[in-house]
């Protein structure tokens, strides 16, 4: 027995030297960046001066619960991708009753010192159902075969859309489509779901959709156009003063930065309290704000090289169930952190769509690091595959 567990001590120990440490470096910088920015929105604000130190908390329980991911074969989580999904469509499914109200929405348990937000744990567990469904190649390639992913995608979506959670609910449709897409599925076929994705969207603008979620689409349409002369002063300053207060504090304090930016913890909307949710929403206006240009591009540079790691696994990755889920966690990291940068630019609708690694909150932070460790596990196992779709 001794013998035994030696032996497997040396293969765990063989796996975590084969973990791509380019990729654990970027993972670890991004979140250190993180919790700079966190701790400079939130250093003057007496309510949310523990932010910091709870994210250092989640951010160490997400990195020992990673390790422990690393170590057994992925062919394990594999067997358990199904239960993950309707253990988190369950969830998703109680909000309505158990979940107290929020800001005007159902999107958290709430427990003793943490809450728990299932919808960021639903990302993590729609890239594993569908890299298990479609791991075969077969199935991918009709477009009946597509039906039953965009079922399994649809039903966490629309629950999250209901909360209401637009941006988490938006996520999942270009990770429907690339998983698809490296899956084998035909040109034809994506386009037809992509066709089928903008019709249930517009759909749901109309039926689903908040008041105030149409508002908010509504306003970002009209800035494009804004003029005094057509609007009137006082109107523009209305809405600005309204609907509008978090994107145009936002890009104010982008295209404040400059080149350089203010210092840690010196940008004006930030420090002054005129950035509301900058430590969540709004984290990379002050990112812009205080590091500027030049600092913007250091972060989404970090975020590029995480996301082309992980494509690079794929890329090496010959089992397909390991393959699709990093196009599908590189999707979903790359996705959600444009979207939060648009709506930081207001080149999107406000969404309330968090940063990955940078923006606090511990669901959001849990669910990257898993995200980013299966990939890890999946990058450092080399399988013979002997099927024949694993050859072309």
């Amino acid at each position: 027995m001794s013998d035994l567990a030696a032996a497997r001590a040396r293969r765990r120990f063989e796996v975590l030297r084969r973990v791509d440490g380019w990729l654990l470096l970027c993972t670890a910088a991004l979140a250190l960046c993180g919790l700079v920015f966190i701790g400079s929105a939130t250093s003057d604000d007496a309510l949310f001066a523990a932010q910091q130190t709870r994210q250092a908390l989640f951010l160490a329980c997400g990195a020992g619960v990673g390790f422990f991911l690393v170590l057994p074969h992925y062919v394990h989580l594999l067997r358990g991708s199904w239960l993950l999904y309707g253990g988190v469509v369950l969830a998703l499914l109680g909000l309505p009753f158990f979940a107290p109200e929020i800001n005007g929405a159902r999107r958290w348990y709430a427990f003793p010192g943490f809450s728990i937000q299932p919808s960021e744990f639903a990302k993590l567990a729609v890239v594993m159902a569908l890299a298990a469904m479609l791991r075969f190649k077969s199935r991918a390639k009709t477009f009946d075969g597509l039906l039953l992913p965009m079922v399994v995608v649809g039903v966490p979506a629309l629950l999250i859309l209901r909360q209401p959670d637009l941006g988490s609910a938006l996520v999942f449709g270009p990770v429907l489509l690339a998983m698809c897409y490296a899956a084998g599925a035909p040109a034809r076929s994506i386009l037809l779901v992509l066709g089928i994705g903008l019709g249930v969207a517009v759909a749901a603008y109309l039926t689903v959709l908040h008041s105030y979620q149409q508002e908010r689409v509504a306003v970002w349409l009209q800035h494009w156009t804004w003029s005094e002369d057509a609007m009137g002063t006082s109107a523009v300053r209305d809405v600005l003063r309204g609907p509008g207060y978090q994107p145009w504090q936002a890009l104010i304090a982008l295209g404040g930065g400059g080149m350089t930016g203010f210092g840690i913890g010196q940008g004006p909307q930030n420090r002054y309290d005129f950035l509301p949710y900058r430590s969540e929403d709004y984290v990379f206006a002050v990112v812009g704000e205080e590091v500027g240009w030049l600092g913007c591009v250091v972060v989404l540079g970090l975020v590029a090289a995480l996301v082309f790691g992980i494509l690079g696994i794929a890329m090496r990755t010959r089992e397909r169930f390991g393959r699709l889920c990093c196009v599908g966690i590189a999707t979903w990291i790359g996705v959600q952190t444009l979207c939060h940068v648009a709506v930081c630019g207001w080149l999107a609708p406000a969404t309330g769509l968090p940063m990955p690694l940078l923006s606090y909150g511990g669901s959001s932070t849990l669910a990257t690091l898993l995200g980013v460790a299966l990939c890890l596990n999946i990058g450092a196992r080399r399988e013979p595959i002997l099927a024949g779709d694993g050859f072309r």
